[in-house]
């Protein structure tokens, strides 16, 4: 059989994301495609627009047989960890290849780099550019281009694709890694008039606009979006600035993100009005925005250097699957070799009791009884 994986967040999914799921099935010719999916919390320390359960629909209904819950300890790390433990948890699975969305769609580059990123000389670059304030996903840039790397390295989702490369030349077999190119649009794209395919962050000002984005996302996405206010980090300031202001240094310094002197620049801006405001004052050559909005999320949840043990995966969860996904799962699940979730017990791992608490505090804005979903069977469709 054909095991094929991808890695998702759907925040929302679009036609690019479809476009991704049916060039992955028509290039890999997979007998069973699966895809490890973060939940309430995205790699870049934003929210979910919607809950992980009709997430999981969507992605059913577009065309994936299994979906995998990638732990939110694991979902709001930098792109090296995400990446580790997305594959990793793939590589569990079966998967052989694992197809990915690239802004130039050739995946030899990306492999240069991969390679590059093991190297004596990159590493006494990047030593170079820390030694002078800057952060480390800046310094890495630099020392690429110090090797001749141009702008290869620098869009997301190819930075992403750099690293879940190097995750699969790790594993044993190794995982093998391929490109689909994007259509059209990046990540950070504003509305583009003359496609349907736009990217996730215009679809998500649309809908904070109130403006209509009803033929750039499939029919079963604008249903449930059209029904609900997507939580902002606004919303969750409050909270935030609650914690902020009721933890003390030496507590700060306890919770993972918080390194370098960053609890002490937290606790000079007590007096940030949104969230906004506080990451502008925060912000620096040494502290990316991407970094401080993963570190506010681990302050928001509690989430301590002592939670994360290791990037080792402890067990796989999964959120839902169809007839073929189900299938596949019945033939793995007897010699499959760490614990395979599909229902929630009194005595579980910590990172499910983490993922409890995460779900309880996303939904005080999104209020829609999730941790009542969080003990049901898997989504079957």
């Amino acid at each position: 059989m054909k095991i094929v994986g991808i890695i998702v967040e759907y925040n929302p999914l679009h036609y690019g994301h479809i476009h991704h799921i049916e060039e992955t099935k028509k290039a890999s010719k997979a007998d069973v495609l699966i895809a490890v999916m973060s939940t309430h919390l995205m790699q870049r320390g934003e929210f979910s627009v919607v809950d992980k359960f009709t997430k999981t629909t969507w992605a059913l209904k577009s065309g994936i047989d299994l979906v995998i819950e990638l732990p939110g300890v694991f979902s709001i790390q930098s792109a090296e960890y995400f990446a580790r433990t997305s594959v990793s948890m793939l590589h569990a699975l079966g998967v052989e290849d694992i197809y990915f969305g690239s802004e130039t769609g050739d995946v030899k580059p990306l492999y240069d780099v991969a390679e590059t990123l093991d190297s004596k000389e990159y590493n006494a670059w990047v030593k170079f550019f820390l030694d002078e304030g800057r952060s480390y996903p800046s310094s890495s840039s630099e020392a690429l281009k110090k090797l001749g790397f141009t702008d290869v390295h620098t869009t997301p989702n190819n930075i992403l694709g750099i690293q879940y490369i190097r995750a699969g030349k790790q594993l044993s077999p190794p995982v093998k890694l391929h490109a689909i190119q994007r259509i059209k649009t990046n990540y950070y794209d504003e509305i583009d008039q003359n496609t349907h395919v736009q990217s996730a962050t215009a679809i998500r000002n649309l809908h904070q606009n109130n403006d209509d984005y009803s033929q750039y996302v499939p029919s079963y996405v604008f249903e449930s979006l059209n029904a609900i206010k997507i939580p902002t980090w606004d919303e969750f300031f409050p909270y935030f600035m609650y914690k902020l202001k009721s933890t003390s240094i030496p507590d700060l310094k306890k919770l993972h993100g918080f390194e370098e002197g960053l609890e002490y620049r937290f606790k000079q801006v007590l007096s940030a009005s949104n969230t906004d405001d506080f990451i502008d004052q925060v912000i620096s050559s040494r502290y990316t925005h991407a970094k401080i909005k993963r570190t506010m999320m681990a302050l928001l949840v509690n989430l301590k250097s002592g939670d994360l043990k290791s990037y080792d995966i402890p067990y796989i969860r999964v959120l839902g699957m169809n007839q073929n996904g189900q299938r596949y799962l019945n033939i793995i699940k007897k010699d499959f070799p760490i614990p395979l979730v599909t229902k929630l017990k009194k005595t579980r791992h910590n990172y499910l009791n983490i993922e409890l608490k995460i779900t309880e505090i996303y939904d005080l804005i999104y209020r829609q009884n999730l941790l009542e979903k969080e003990f049901k069977h898997v989504i079957i469709l």
